[in-house]
């Protein structure tokens, strides 16, 4: 499939066939694609926790999501939990001297995690740039999922501090440095069934996009 005909195959799924899994090969290849998404400065302050078990993933839906988002997380065989570096996290010598040692070293590699770390904690909210992050990779993972016909929804509907002790309680990541930003997931849908997913509508071009 061309990246064209996946952008006009992805859509929004509201309803999962619960019965039908993605195999091992289509999920890896997934996780692939948001593991090569771009980041800005190549920091990769992203980490995503995919539940395939059935049991955890209805935890997850009870506890981190709200609204419609809690059965689609149930239905769906793949959900993920999108992570972000919390932004003291992001900004220590930690994290950026691990993430900026894999290009620089030496003075250049000290003034690069200097400079960074100043703009970090410069920023009004030191947890943005790591959450503008996650909308690449949700979107690289999404399109990589439509070129193999498996229909995704990028749910915003989460709930941060249930999401924490969520991550604690099951021992995946320590929430002292990682949030959650989105939620995602994946699977398989018969379009024909009311109500699985919306019209596609978009604006027209010339409202979309402004060329001078």
């Amino acid at each position: 499939m061309s990246v064209k005909s996946a952008i006009e195959f992805r859509k929004s799924v509201r309803v999962y066939d619960p019965n039908k899994e993605i195999s091992a090969s289509d999920f890896q290849m997934i996780i692939e694609a948001g593991r090569l998404a771009p980041t800005s400065n190549g920091l990769e302050p992203v980490k995503v926790v995919f539940l395939k078990d059935k049991t955890l993933k209805a935890k997850a839906a009870e506890q981190c999501f709200m609204g419609p988002n809690i059965n689609r997380v149930k239905e769906a065989p793949i959900a993920a939990l999108i992570l972000v570096a919390n932004g003291n996290y992001l900004a220590s010598p930690e994290f950026l001297t691990n993430r900026l040692g894999r290009i620089f070293q030496g003075d250049a590699l000290k003034q690069r995690v200097e400079g960074m770390s100043k703009y970090v904690k410069g920023q009004k909210n030191m947890d943005m740039y790591s959450e503008e992050q996650a909308h690449i990779i949700a979107s690289f993972m999404s399109l990589q999922a439509a070129d193999l016909q498996i229909g995704t929804s990028i749910m915003g509907g989460v709930i941060e501090s249930s999401t924490a002790q969520f991550l604690a309680d099951n021992n995946l990541v320590d929430p002292q440095k990682y949030h959650i930003a989105l939620g995602m997931v994946f699977g398989y849908f018969d379009e024909t069934k009311p109500g699985t997913c919306y019209p596609r509508v978009r604006i027209p071009q010339e409202e979309f996009a402004i060329i001078k």
